[in-house]
């Protein structure tokens, strides 16, 4: 069924997947809900497939328009936003791009939350932010969510809840000008650090903390020392004044 389309700004929507797309019908069903509770925003989603094997599917989701691109091997969840962000940047329409995880542990009955906090504030980005509770939050993933949120809540400045957390809104034209390097998970890091020292302003919004017990793509020691060694990059550009 074809979406009418309507006036009003677009908030584009980038859902990035790698080999899990059993979630994807109920999460643009979901996504169809939520589009009648944020007019007069527009939402448009885009599937970005991140080289899955066999390939995700299409779906004709009445009144959602969903877009799909895909990557022909795995490149990492960093390459597929930078391909959403690439596909949403060049249109003036859009004016907020939105990410989230396909696998629904970001509800999308709160992108209404964000849309309202980013009219509202007039801020430049709206994370999202998950509460730490044992037993919810598995404890490795409590520890690292602590420290790293501590590191880059020092190094920008400013308190940065929860580093880890994917479901964002960023105004599209703050995404313009903004140097991404990374193409693995610690790209929402490394543009957390350099929205902080750009003076981007921040809201935030608080979502439920869920798991489902999937395993995480998350190796720790090899990833650790790579968000130290991205860290450490970061700070050496910005004293070269590369930020």
């Amino acid at each position: 069924m074809a979406v009418e389309p309507s006036s009003g700004p677009v908030v584009g929507v980038i859902v990035p997947v790698y080999n899990a797309a059993r979630f994807l019908p109920q999460l643009l069903q979901e996504l169809s809900r939520v589009q009648e509770r944020i007019r007069p925003w527009r939402m448009e989603v885009l599937i970005v497939d991140d080289g899955s094997e066999p390939p995700i599917g299409s779906w004709i989701i009445p009144d959602l328009l969903v877009h799909r691109l895909r990557h022909p091997r795995n490149r990492g969840k960093g390459r597929a936003l930078k391909t959403g962000f690439q596909f949403f940047g060049a249109r003036k329409e859009v004016e907020a791009i939105l990410t989230m995880d396909g696998d629904l542990q970001h509800p999308p009955e709160y992108i209404p939350q964000f849309l309202q906090a980013f009219t509202r504030s007039a801020a430049d980005v709206v994370l999202g932010y998950r509460r730490r509770i044992p037993g919810v939050m598995p404890f490795h993933r409590i520890l690292s969510n602590l420290l790293t949120s501590l590191i880059i809540s020092l190094m920008v400045g400013r308190l940065i809840r929860d580093s880890q957390c994917g479901f964002r809104l960023y105004r599209r034209s703050v995404l313009q000008r903004l140097p991404m390097q990374r193409d693995g998970f610690h790209l929402e890091s490394e543009m957390a650090v350099r929205l902080g020292w750009r003076k981007a302003t921040m809201v935030f919004v608080e979502i439920p903390t869920v798991y489902r017990g999937e395993p995480s793509a998350i190796k720790h020691l090899p990833d650790t020392l790579d968000f130290i060694l991205l860290m450490g990059t970061l700070a050496f550009q910005r004293w070269l004044g590369h930020v």
